[in-house]
């Protein structure tokens, strides 16, 4: 992902809006590119300071802002890669099974 990319992916960032692909991806950068990360903060800086004033926030911890964001997508992220393989595992084994016991019947 180029810088221009994630720049233009900073705010639906922030606002949760990307699909997972995408995500990873905009994290991956951001987490190699100085510049990126440090728009990424003043982005989250002020988005978060406008929802504190409107009273959606109570206590916000700047100095960790973006880094909890980014850990939290990490974590998401590992998550769902365990599931999709623990599903595939799943899928396989039910069509195993499945073989087995129509192989069982005719044979």
């Amino acid at each position: 992902m180029k810088c221009k990319e994630a720049q233009r992916l900073l705010v639906p960032y922030i606002n949760g809006e990307l699909e997972t692909k995408e995500e990873d991806e905009f994290v991956r950068h951001v987490r190699q590119c100085p510049e990126c990360y440090e728009e990424l903060e003043v982005y989250a800086t002020v988005f978060a300071g406008i929802r504190q004033l409107d009273g959606s926030e109570d206590e916000i911890d700047y100095r960790t802002l973006v880094e909890d964001s980014l850990a939290t997508t990490d974590e998401d992220m590992k998550d769902e890669r365990f599931l999709n393989g623990y599903s595939f595992f799943l899928r396989t084994a039910a069509t195993v099974v499945l073989c087995f016991m129509i192989v069982r019947c005719f044979f």
